[in-house]
C-alpha cells in the first residue's frame, strides 16, 4: 500500500474564515474522526469563496490524496461555489436532481413558505455524484471521484456537517478502507522530556517512510506520541503496533505517564479515586493553578478536599504553618520550603496526600543562583516526603506556570504508584 492510500485532505471554505469573523473548527472535528478511522489527515486548507481557487485545489489535490472533505460553499447564494468548482475539477456538468427539489420545496411549504428561486441551487450536483441527504438543514451534500480521489462535499454549520460526517462519510470512508491496509494505533504521554530528546532516543524509529509510523505533538510540557501500524490483516497490523509499543514502553518508562489520558491532571485523578486517597494541594508560583486542573477532572470531588494558594511567605506561616527560620534560612524557591509547604497542605487538610509548588515564574525576579524557571515541588504521601526541582527553559511566564502545574500532577502520581 502505498502512503497516498490513507491520506486525506481537508479544505474548509468561506470568507468569513479567511477573514477571521468565524473559527475553522470543522477540519479539526473531521480530522479527530478520521484518524479514529485509520485515515492519516495530510493537509488542511483554508479557502474563500473562490471557484478557481477551490477547482486549482482539488486537481492538485486529487493526485496525492485517497480522499478530500470539503465544507461549505453549498448554500443558496452566488457566493456558495463548491458545487460548481467540484463539477469542472470533475470534469462534468451540474445537473438538477429532481428529488433534492421536491423535498426543499416539502421542507419549505410546511414552513408556511413558497420556496425561493435562490434555493433552487441547492438541487444542483455534479453529474454521477452520490447525494448525501441533509436532515438539519436545506444543504444536501454529495460525494463524487475526482482524480482518483472521492471527494465529498459537507455544509459547512457544524450542526449540519457533524451529523452527514457521522451517517454518510465516514461509512463510504469504512467501505474505502476495507479495500486498503488495516491500520492499528497505540498512544503514549509523556512528561519531563524534550521533544528533540525524545526524537534522539526514537532514533530511525521515527523515519516516515517506516511501518508503523510514528508522530509525536508537544503542549505545556506534554509528549504525546502516536503510532499506526498498516498492515494487510488486522492480526499483522496489532502484532506490528504491539511489537512497537513494548519498545516505546521500555524506552521510556521514566516518562510515559497514561497511554489514555492526555492531561496528567486525568491520570492523577484515577489513581486518588481508585485509591479512595484524599489530596490537598499547596501553591505558589502556579498560583491555584494545580487545582484548577486537578478539579477540572469529573468525579474529582470524591478525594479532592482543598487546595493552598500561598504566594507570599506570610501566607506560607500561617496557613501551611511553614518555620519563618527555613524562609530565612533557603528562601520560598527551595527544597525545604517545598516540603514544609506539602506537609503543612496534607496536615491541615488532614489529607493522606499533598504537593506543593514554588518557584519563579518570571518575567523578573530570577538571580544567577535562582533563575527565572526555577521550580521546587514537594509531595507528601502518608507522611512520606519527596523534593526535586526543575528548571523550566522557557521565556513565558503562562508557559512556565503550565509547565509546573502539569509537573507537580505528575510527580503526585508517581510517588502514589511508586
Amino acid at each position: 500500500m502505498s502512503a497516498n492510500d490513507r491520506d486525506v485532505a481537508l479544505v474548509s471554505t468561506g470568507d468569513e474564515l479567511v477573514l477571521g469573523a468565524t473559527a475553522d473548527t470543522n477540519s479539526a472535528a473531521i480530522a479527530r474522526r478520521l484518524v479514529e478511522q485509520g485515515f492519516e489527515p495530510r493537509r488542511f486548507v483554508l479557502l474563500g469563496d473562490d471557484e478557481d481557487a477551490l477547482v486549482r485545489e482539488l486537481s492538485e489535490l486529487s493526485a496525492r490524496h485517497v480522499a478530500i472533505v470539503v465544507t461549505g460553499g453549498l448554500g443558496p447564494t452566488l457566493d456558495d461555489v463548491t458545487r460548481h468548482a467540484v463539477a469542472r475539477a470533475a470534469g462534468v456538468d451540474l445537473v438538477r436532481d429532481e428529488k433534492v427539489l421536491a423535498d426543499l420545496r416539502a421542507l419549505f411549504a410546511g414552513r408556511g413558505r413558497e420556496l425561493a428561486q435562490a434555493n433552487e441551487r441547492q438541487a444542483l450536483f455534479p453529474s454521477g455524484a452520490e447525494v448525501m441527504p441533509n436532515p438539519h438543514g436545506t444543504a444536501a451534500g454529495f460525494c463524487i471521484e475526482v482524480g482518483g480521489a472521492l471527494v465529498f462535499a459537507l455544509p459547512g454549520p457544524p450542526r449540519e456537517m457533524l451529523p452527514m460526517l457521522e451517517h454518510e462519510v465516514l461509512p463510504r470512508l469504512s467501505r474505502l478502507a476495507a479495500s486498503r491496509s488495516v491500520h492499528e494505533r497505540r498512544e503514549f504521554h509523556l512528561l519531563g522530556l524534550a521533544e528533540s530528546t525524545f526524537a534522539d532516543m526514537c532514533g530511525p524509529w521515527m523515519g516516515r517512510a517506516l511501518d508503523p509510523l510514528i508522530g509525536v505533538t508537544a503542549r505545556h510540557g506534554v509528549l504525546t506520541v502516536r503510532l499506526c501500524a498498516s498492515a494487510p490483516t488486522r492480526a499483522e497490523a496489532v502484532r506490528a503496533a504491539d511489537a512497537r509499543a513494548a519498545q516505546i514502553r521500555e524506552r521510556f518508562a521514566a516518562w510515559i505517564f497514561s497511554e489514555s489520558d492526555l492531561e496528567p491532571a486525568s491520570a492523577l485523578a484515577k489513581e486518588l479515586v481508585s485509591r479512595n486517597e484524599r489530596v490537598a494541594v499547596a501553591e505558589s508560583c502556579t498560583g491555584g493553578l494545580v487545582a484548577a486542573k486537578l478539579t477540572s477532572v469529573p468525579g474529582i470531588s470524591a478525594v479532592f478536599d482543598r487546595g493552598f494558594v500561598t504566594y507570599s511567605n506570610e501566607a506560607k506561616v500561617e496557613l501551611l504553618g511553614v518555620d519563618p527560620d527555613l524562609l530565612r534560612a533557603h528562601g520560598a524557591v527551595s527544597g525545604p520550603v517545598a516540603a514544609a509547604m506539602a506537609l503543612g497542605a496534607a496536615r491541615r487538610a488532614r489529607a493522606g496526600c499533598a504537593v506543593s509548588v514554588t518557584g519563579i515564574a518570571g518575567p523578573d525576579g530570577g538571580s544567577a543562583e535562582k533563575p527565572v524557571g526555577l521550580v521546587w515541588f514537594g509531595t507528601c504521601v502518608h507522611g512520606e516526603i519527596t523534593v526535586c526541582e526543575r528548571r523550566f527553559v522557557v521565556r513565558d511566564r503562562d508557559l512556565v506556570r503550565e509547565f509546573a502545574a502539569n509537573t507537580a500532577l505528575d510527580l503526585l502520581r508517581r510517588a502514589l504508584v511508586h
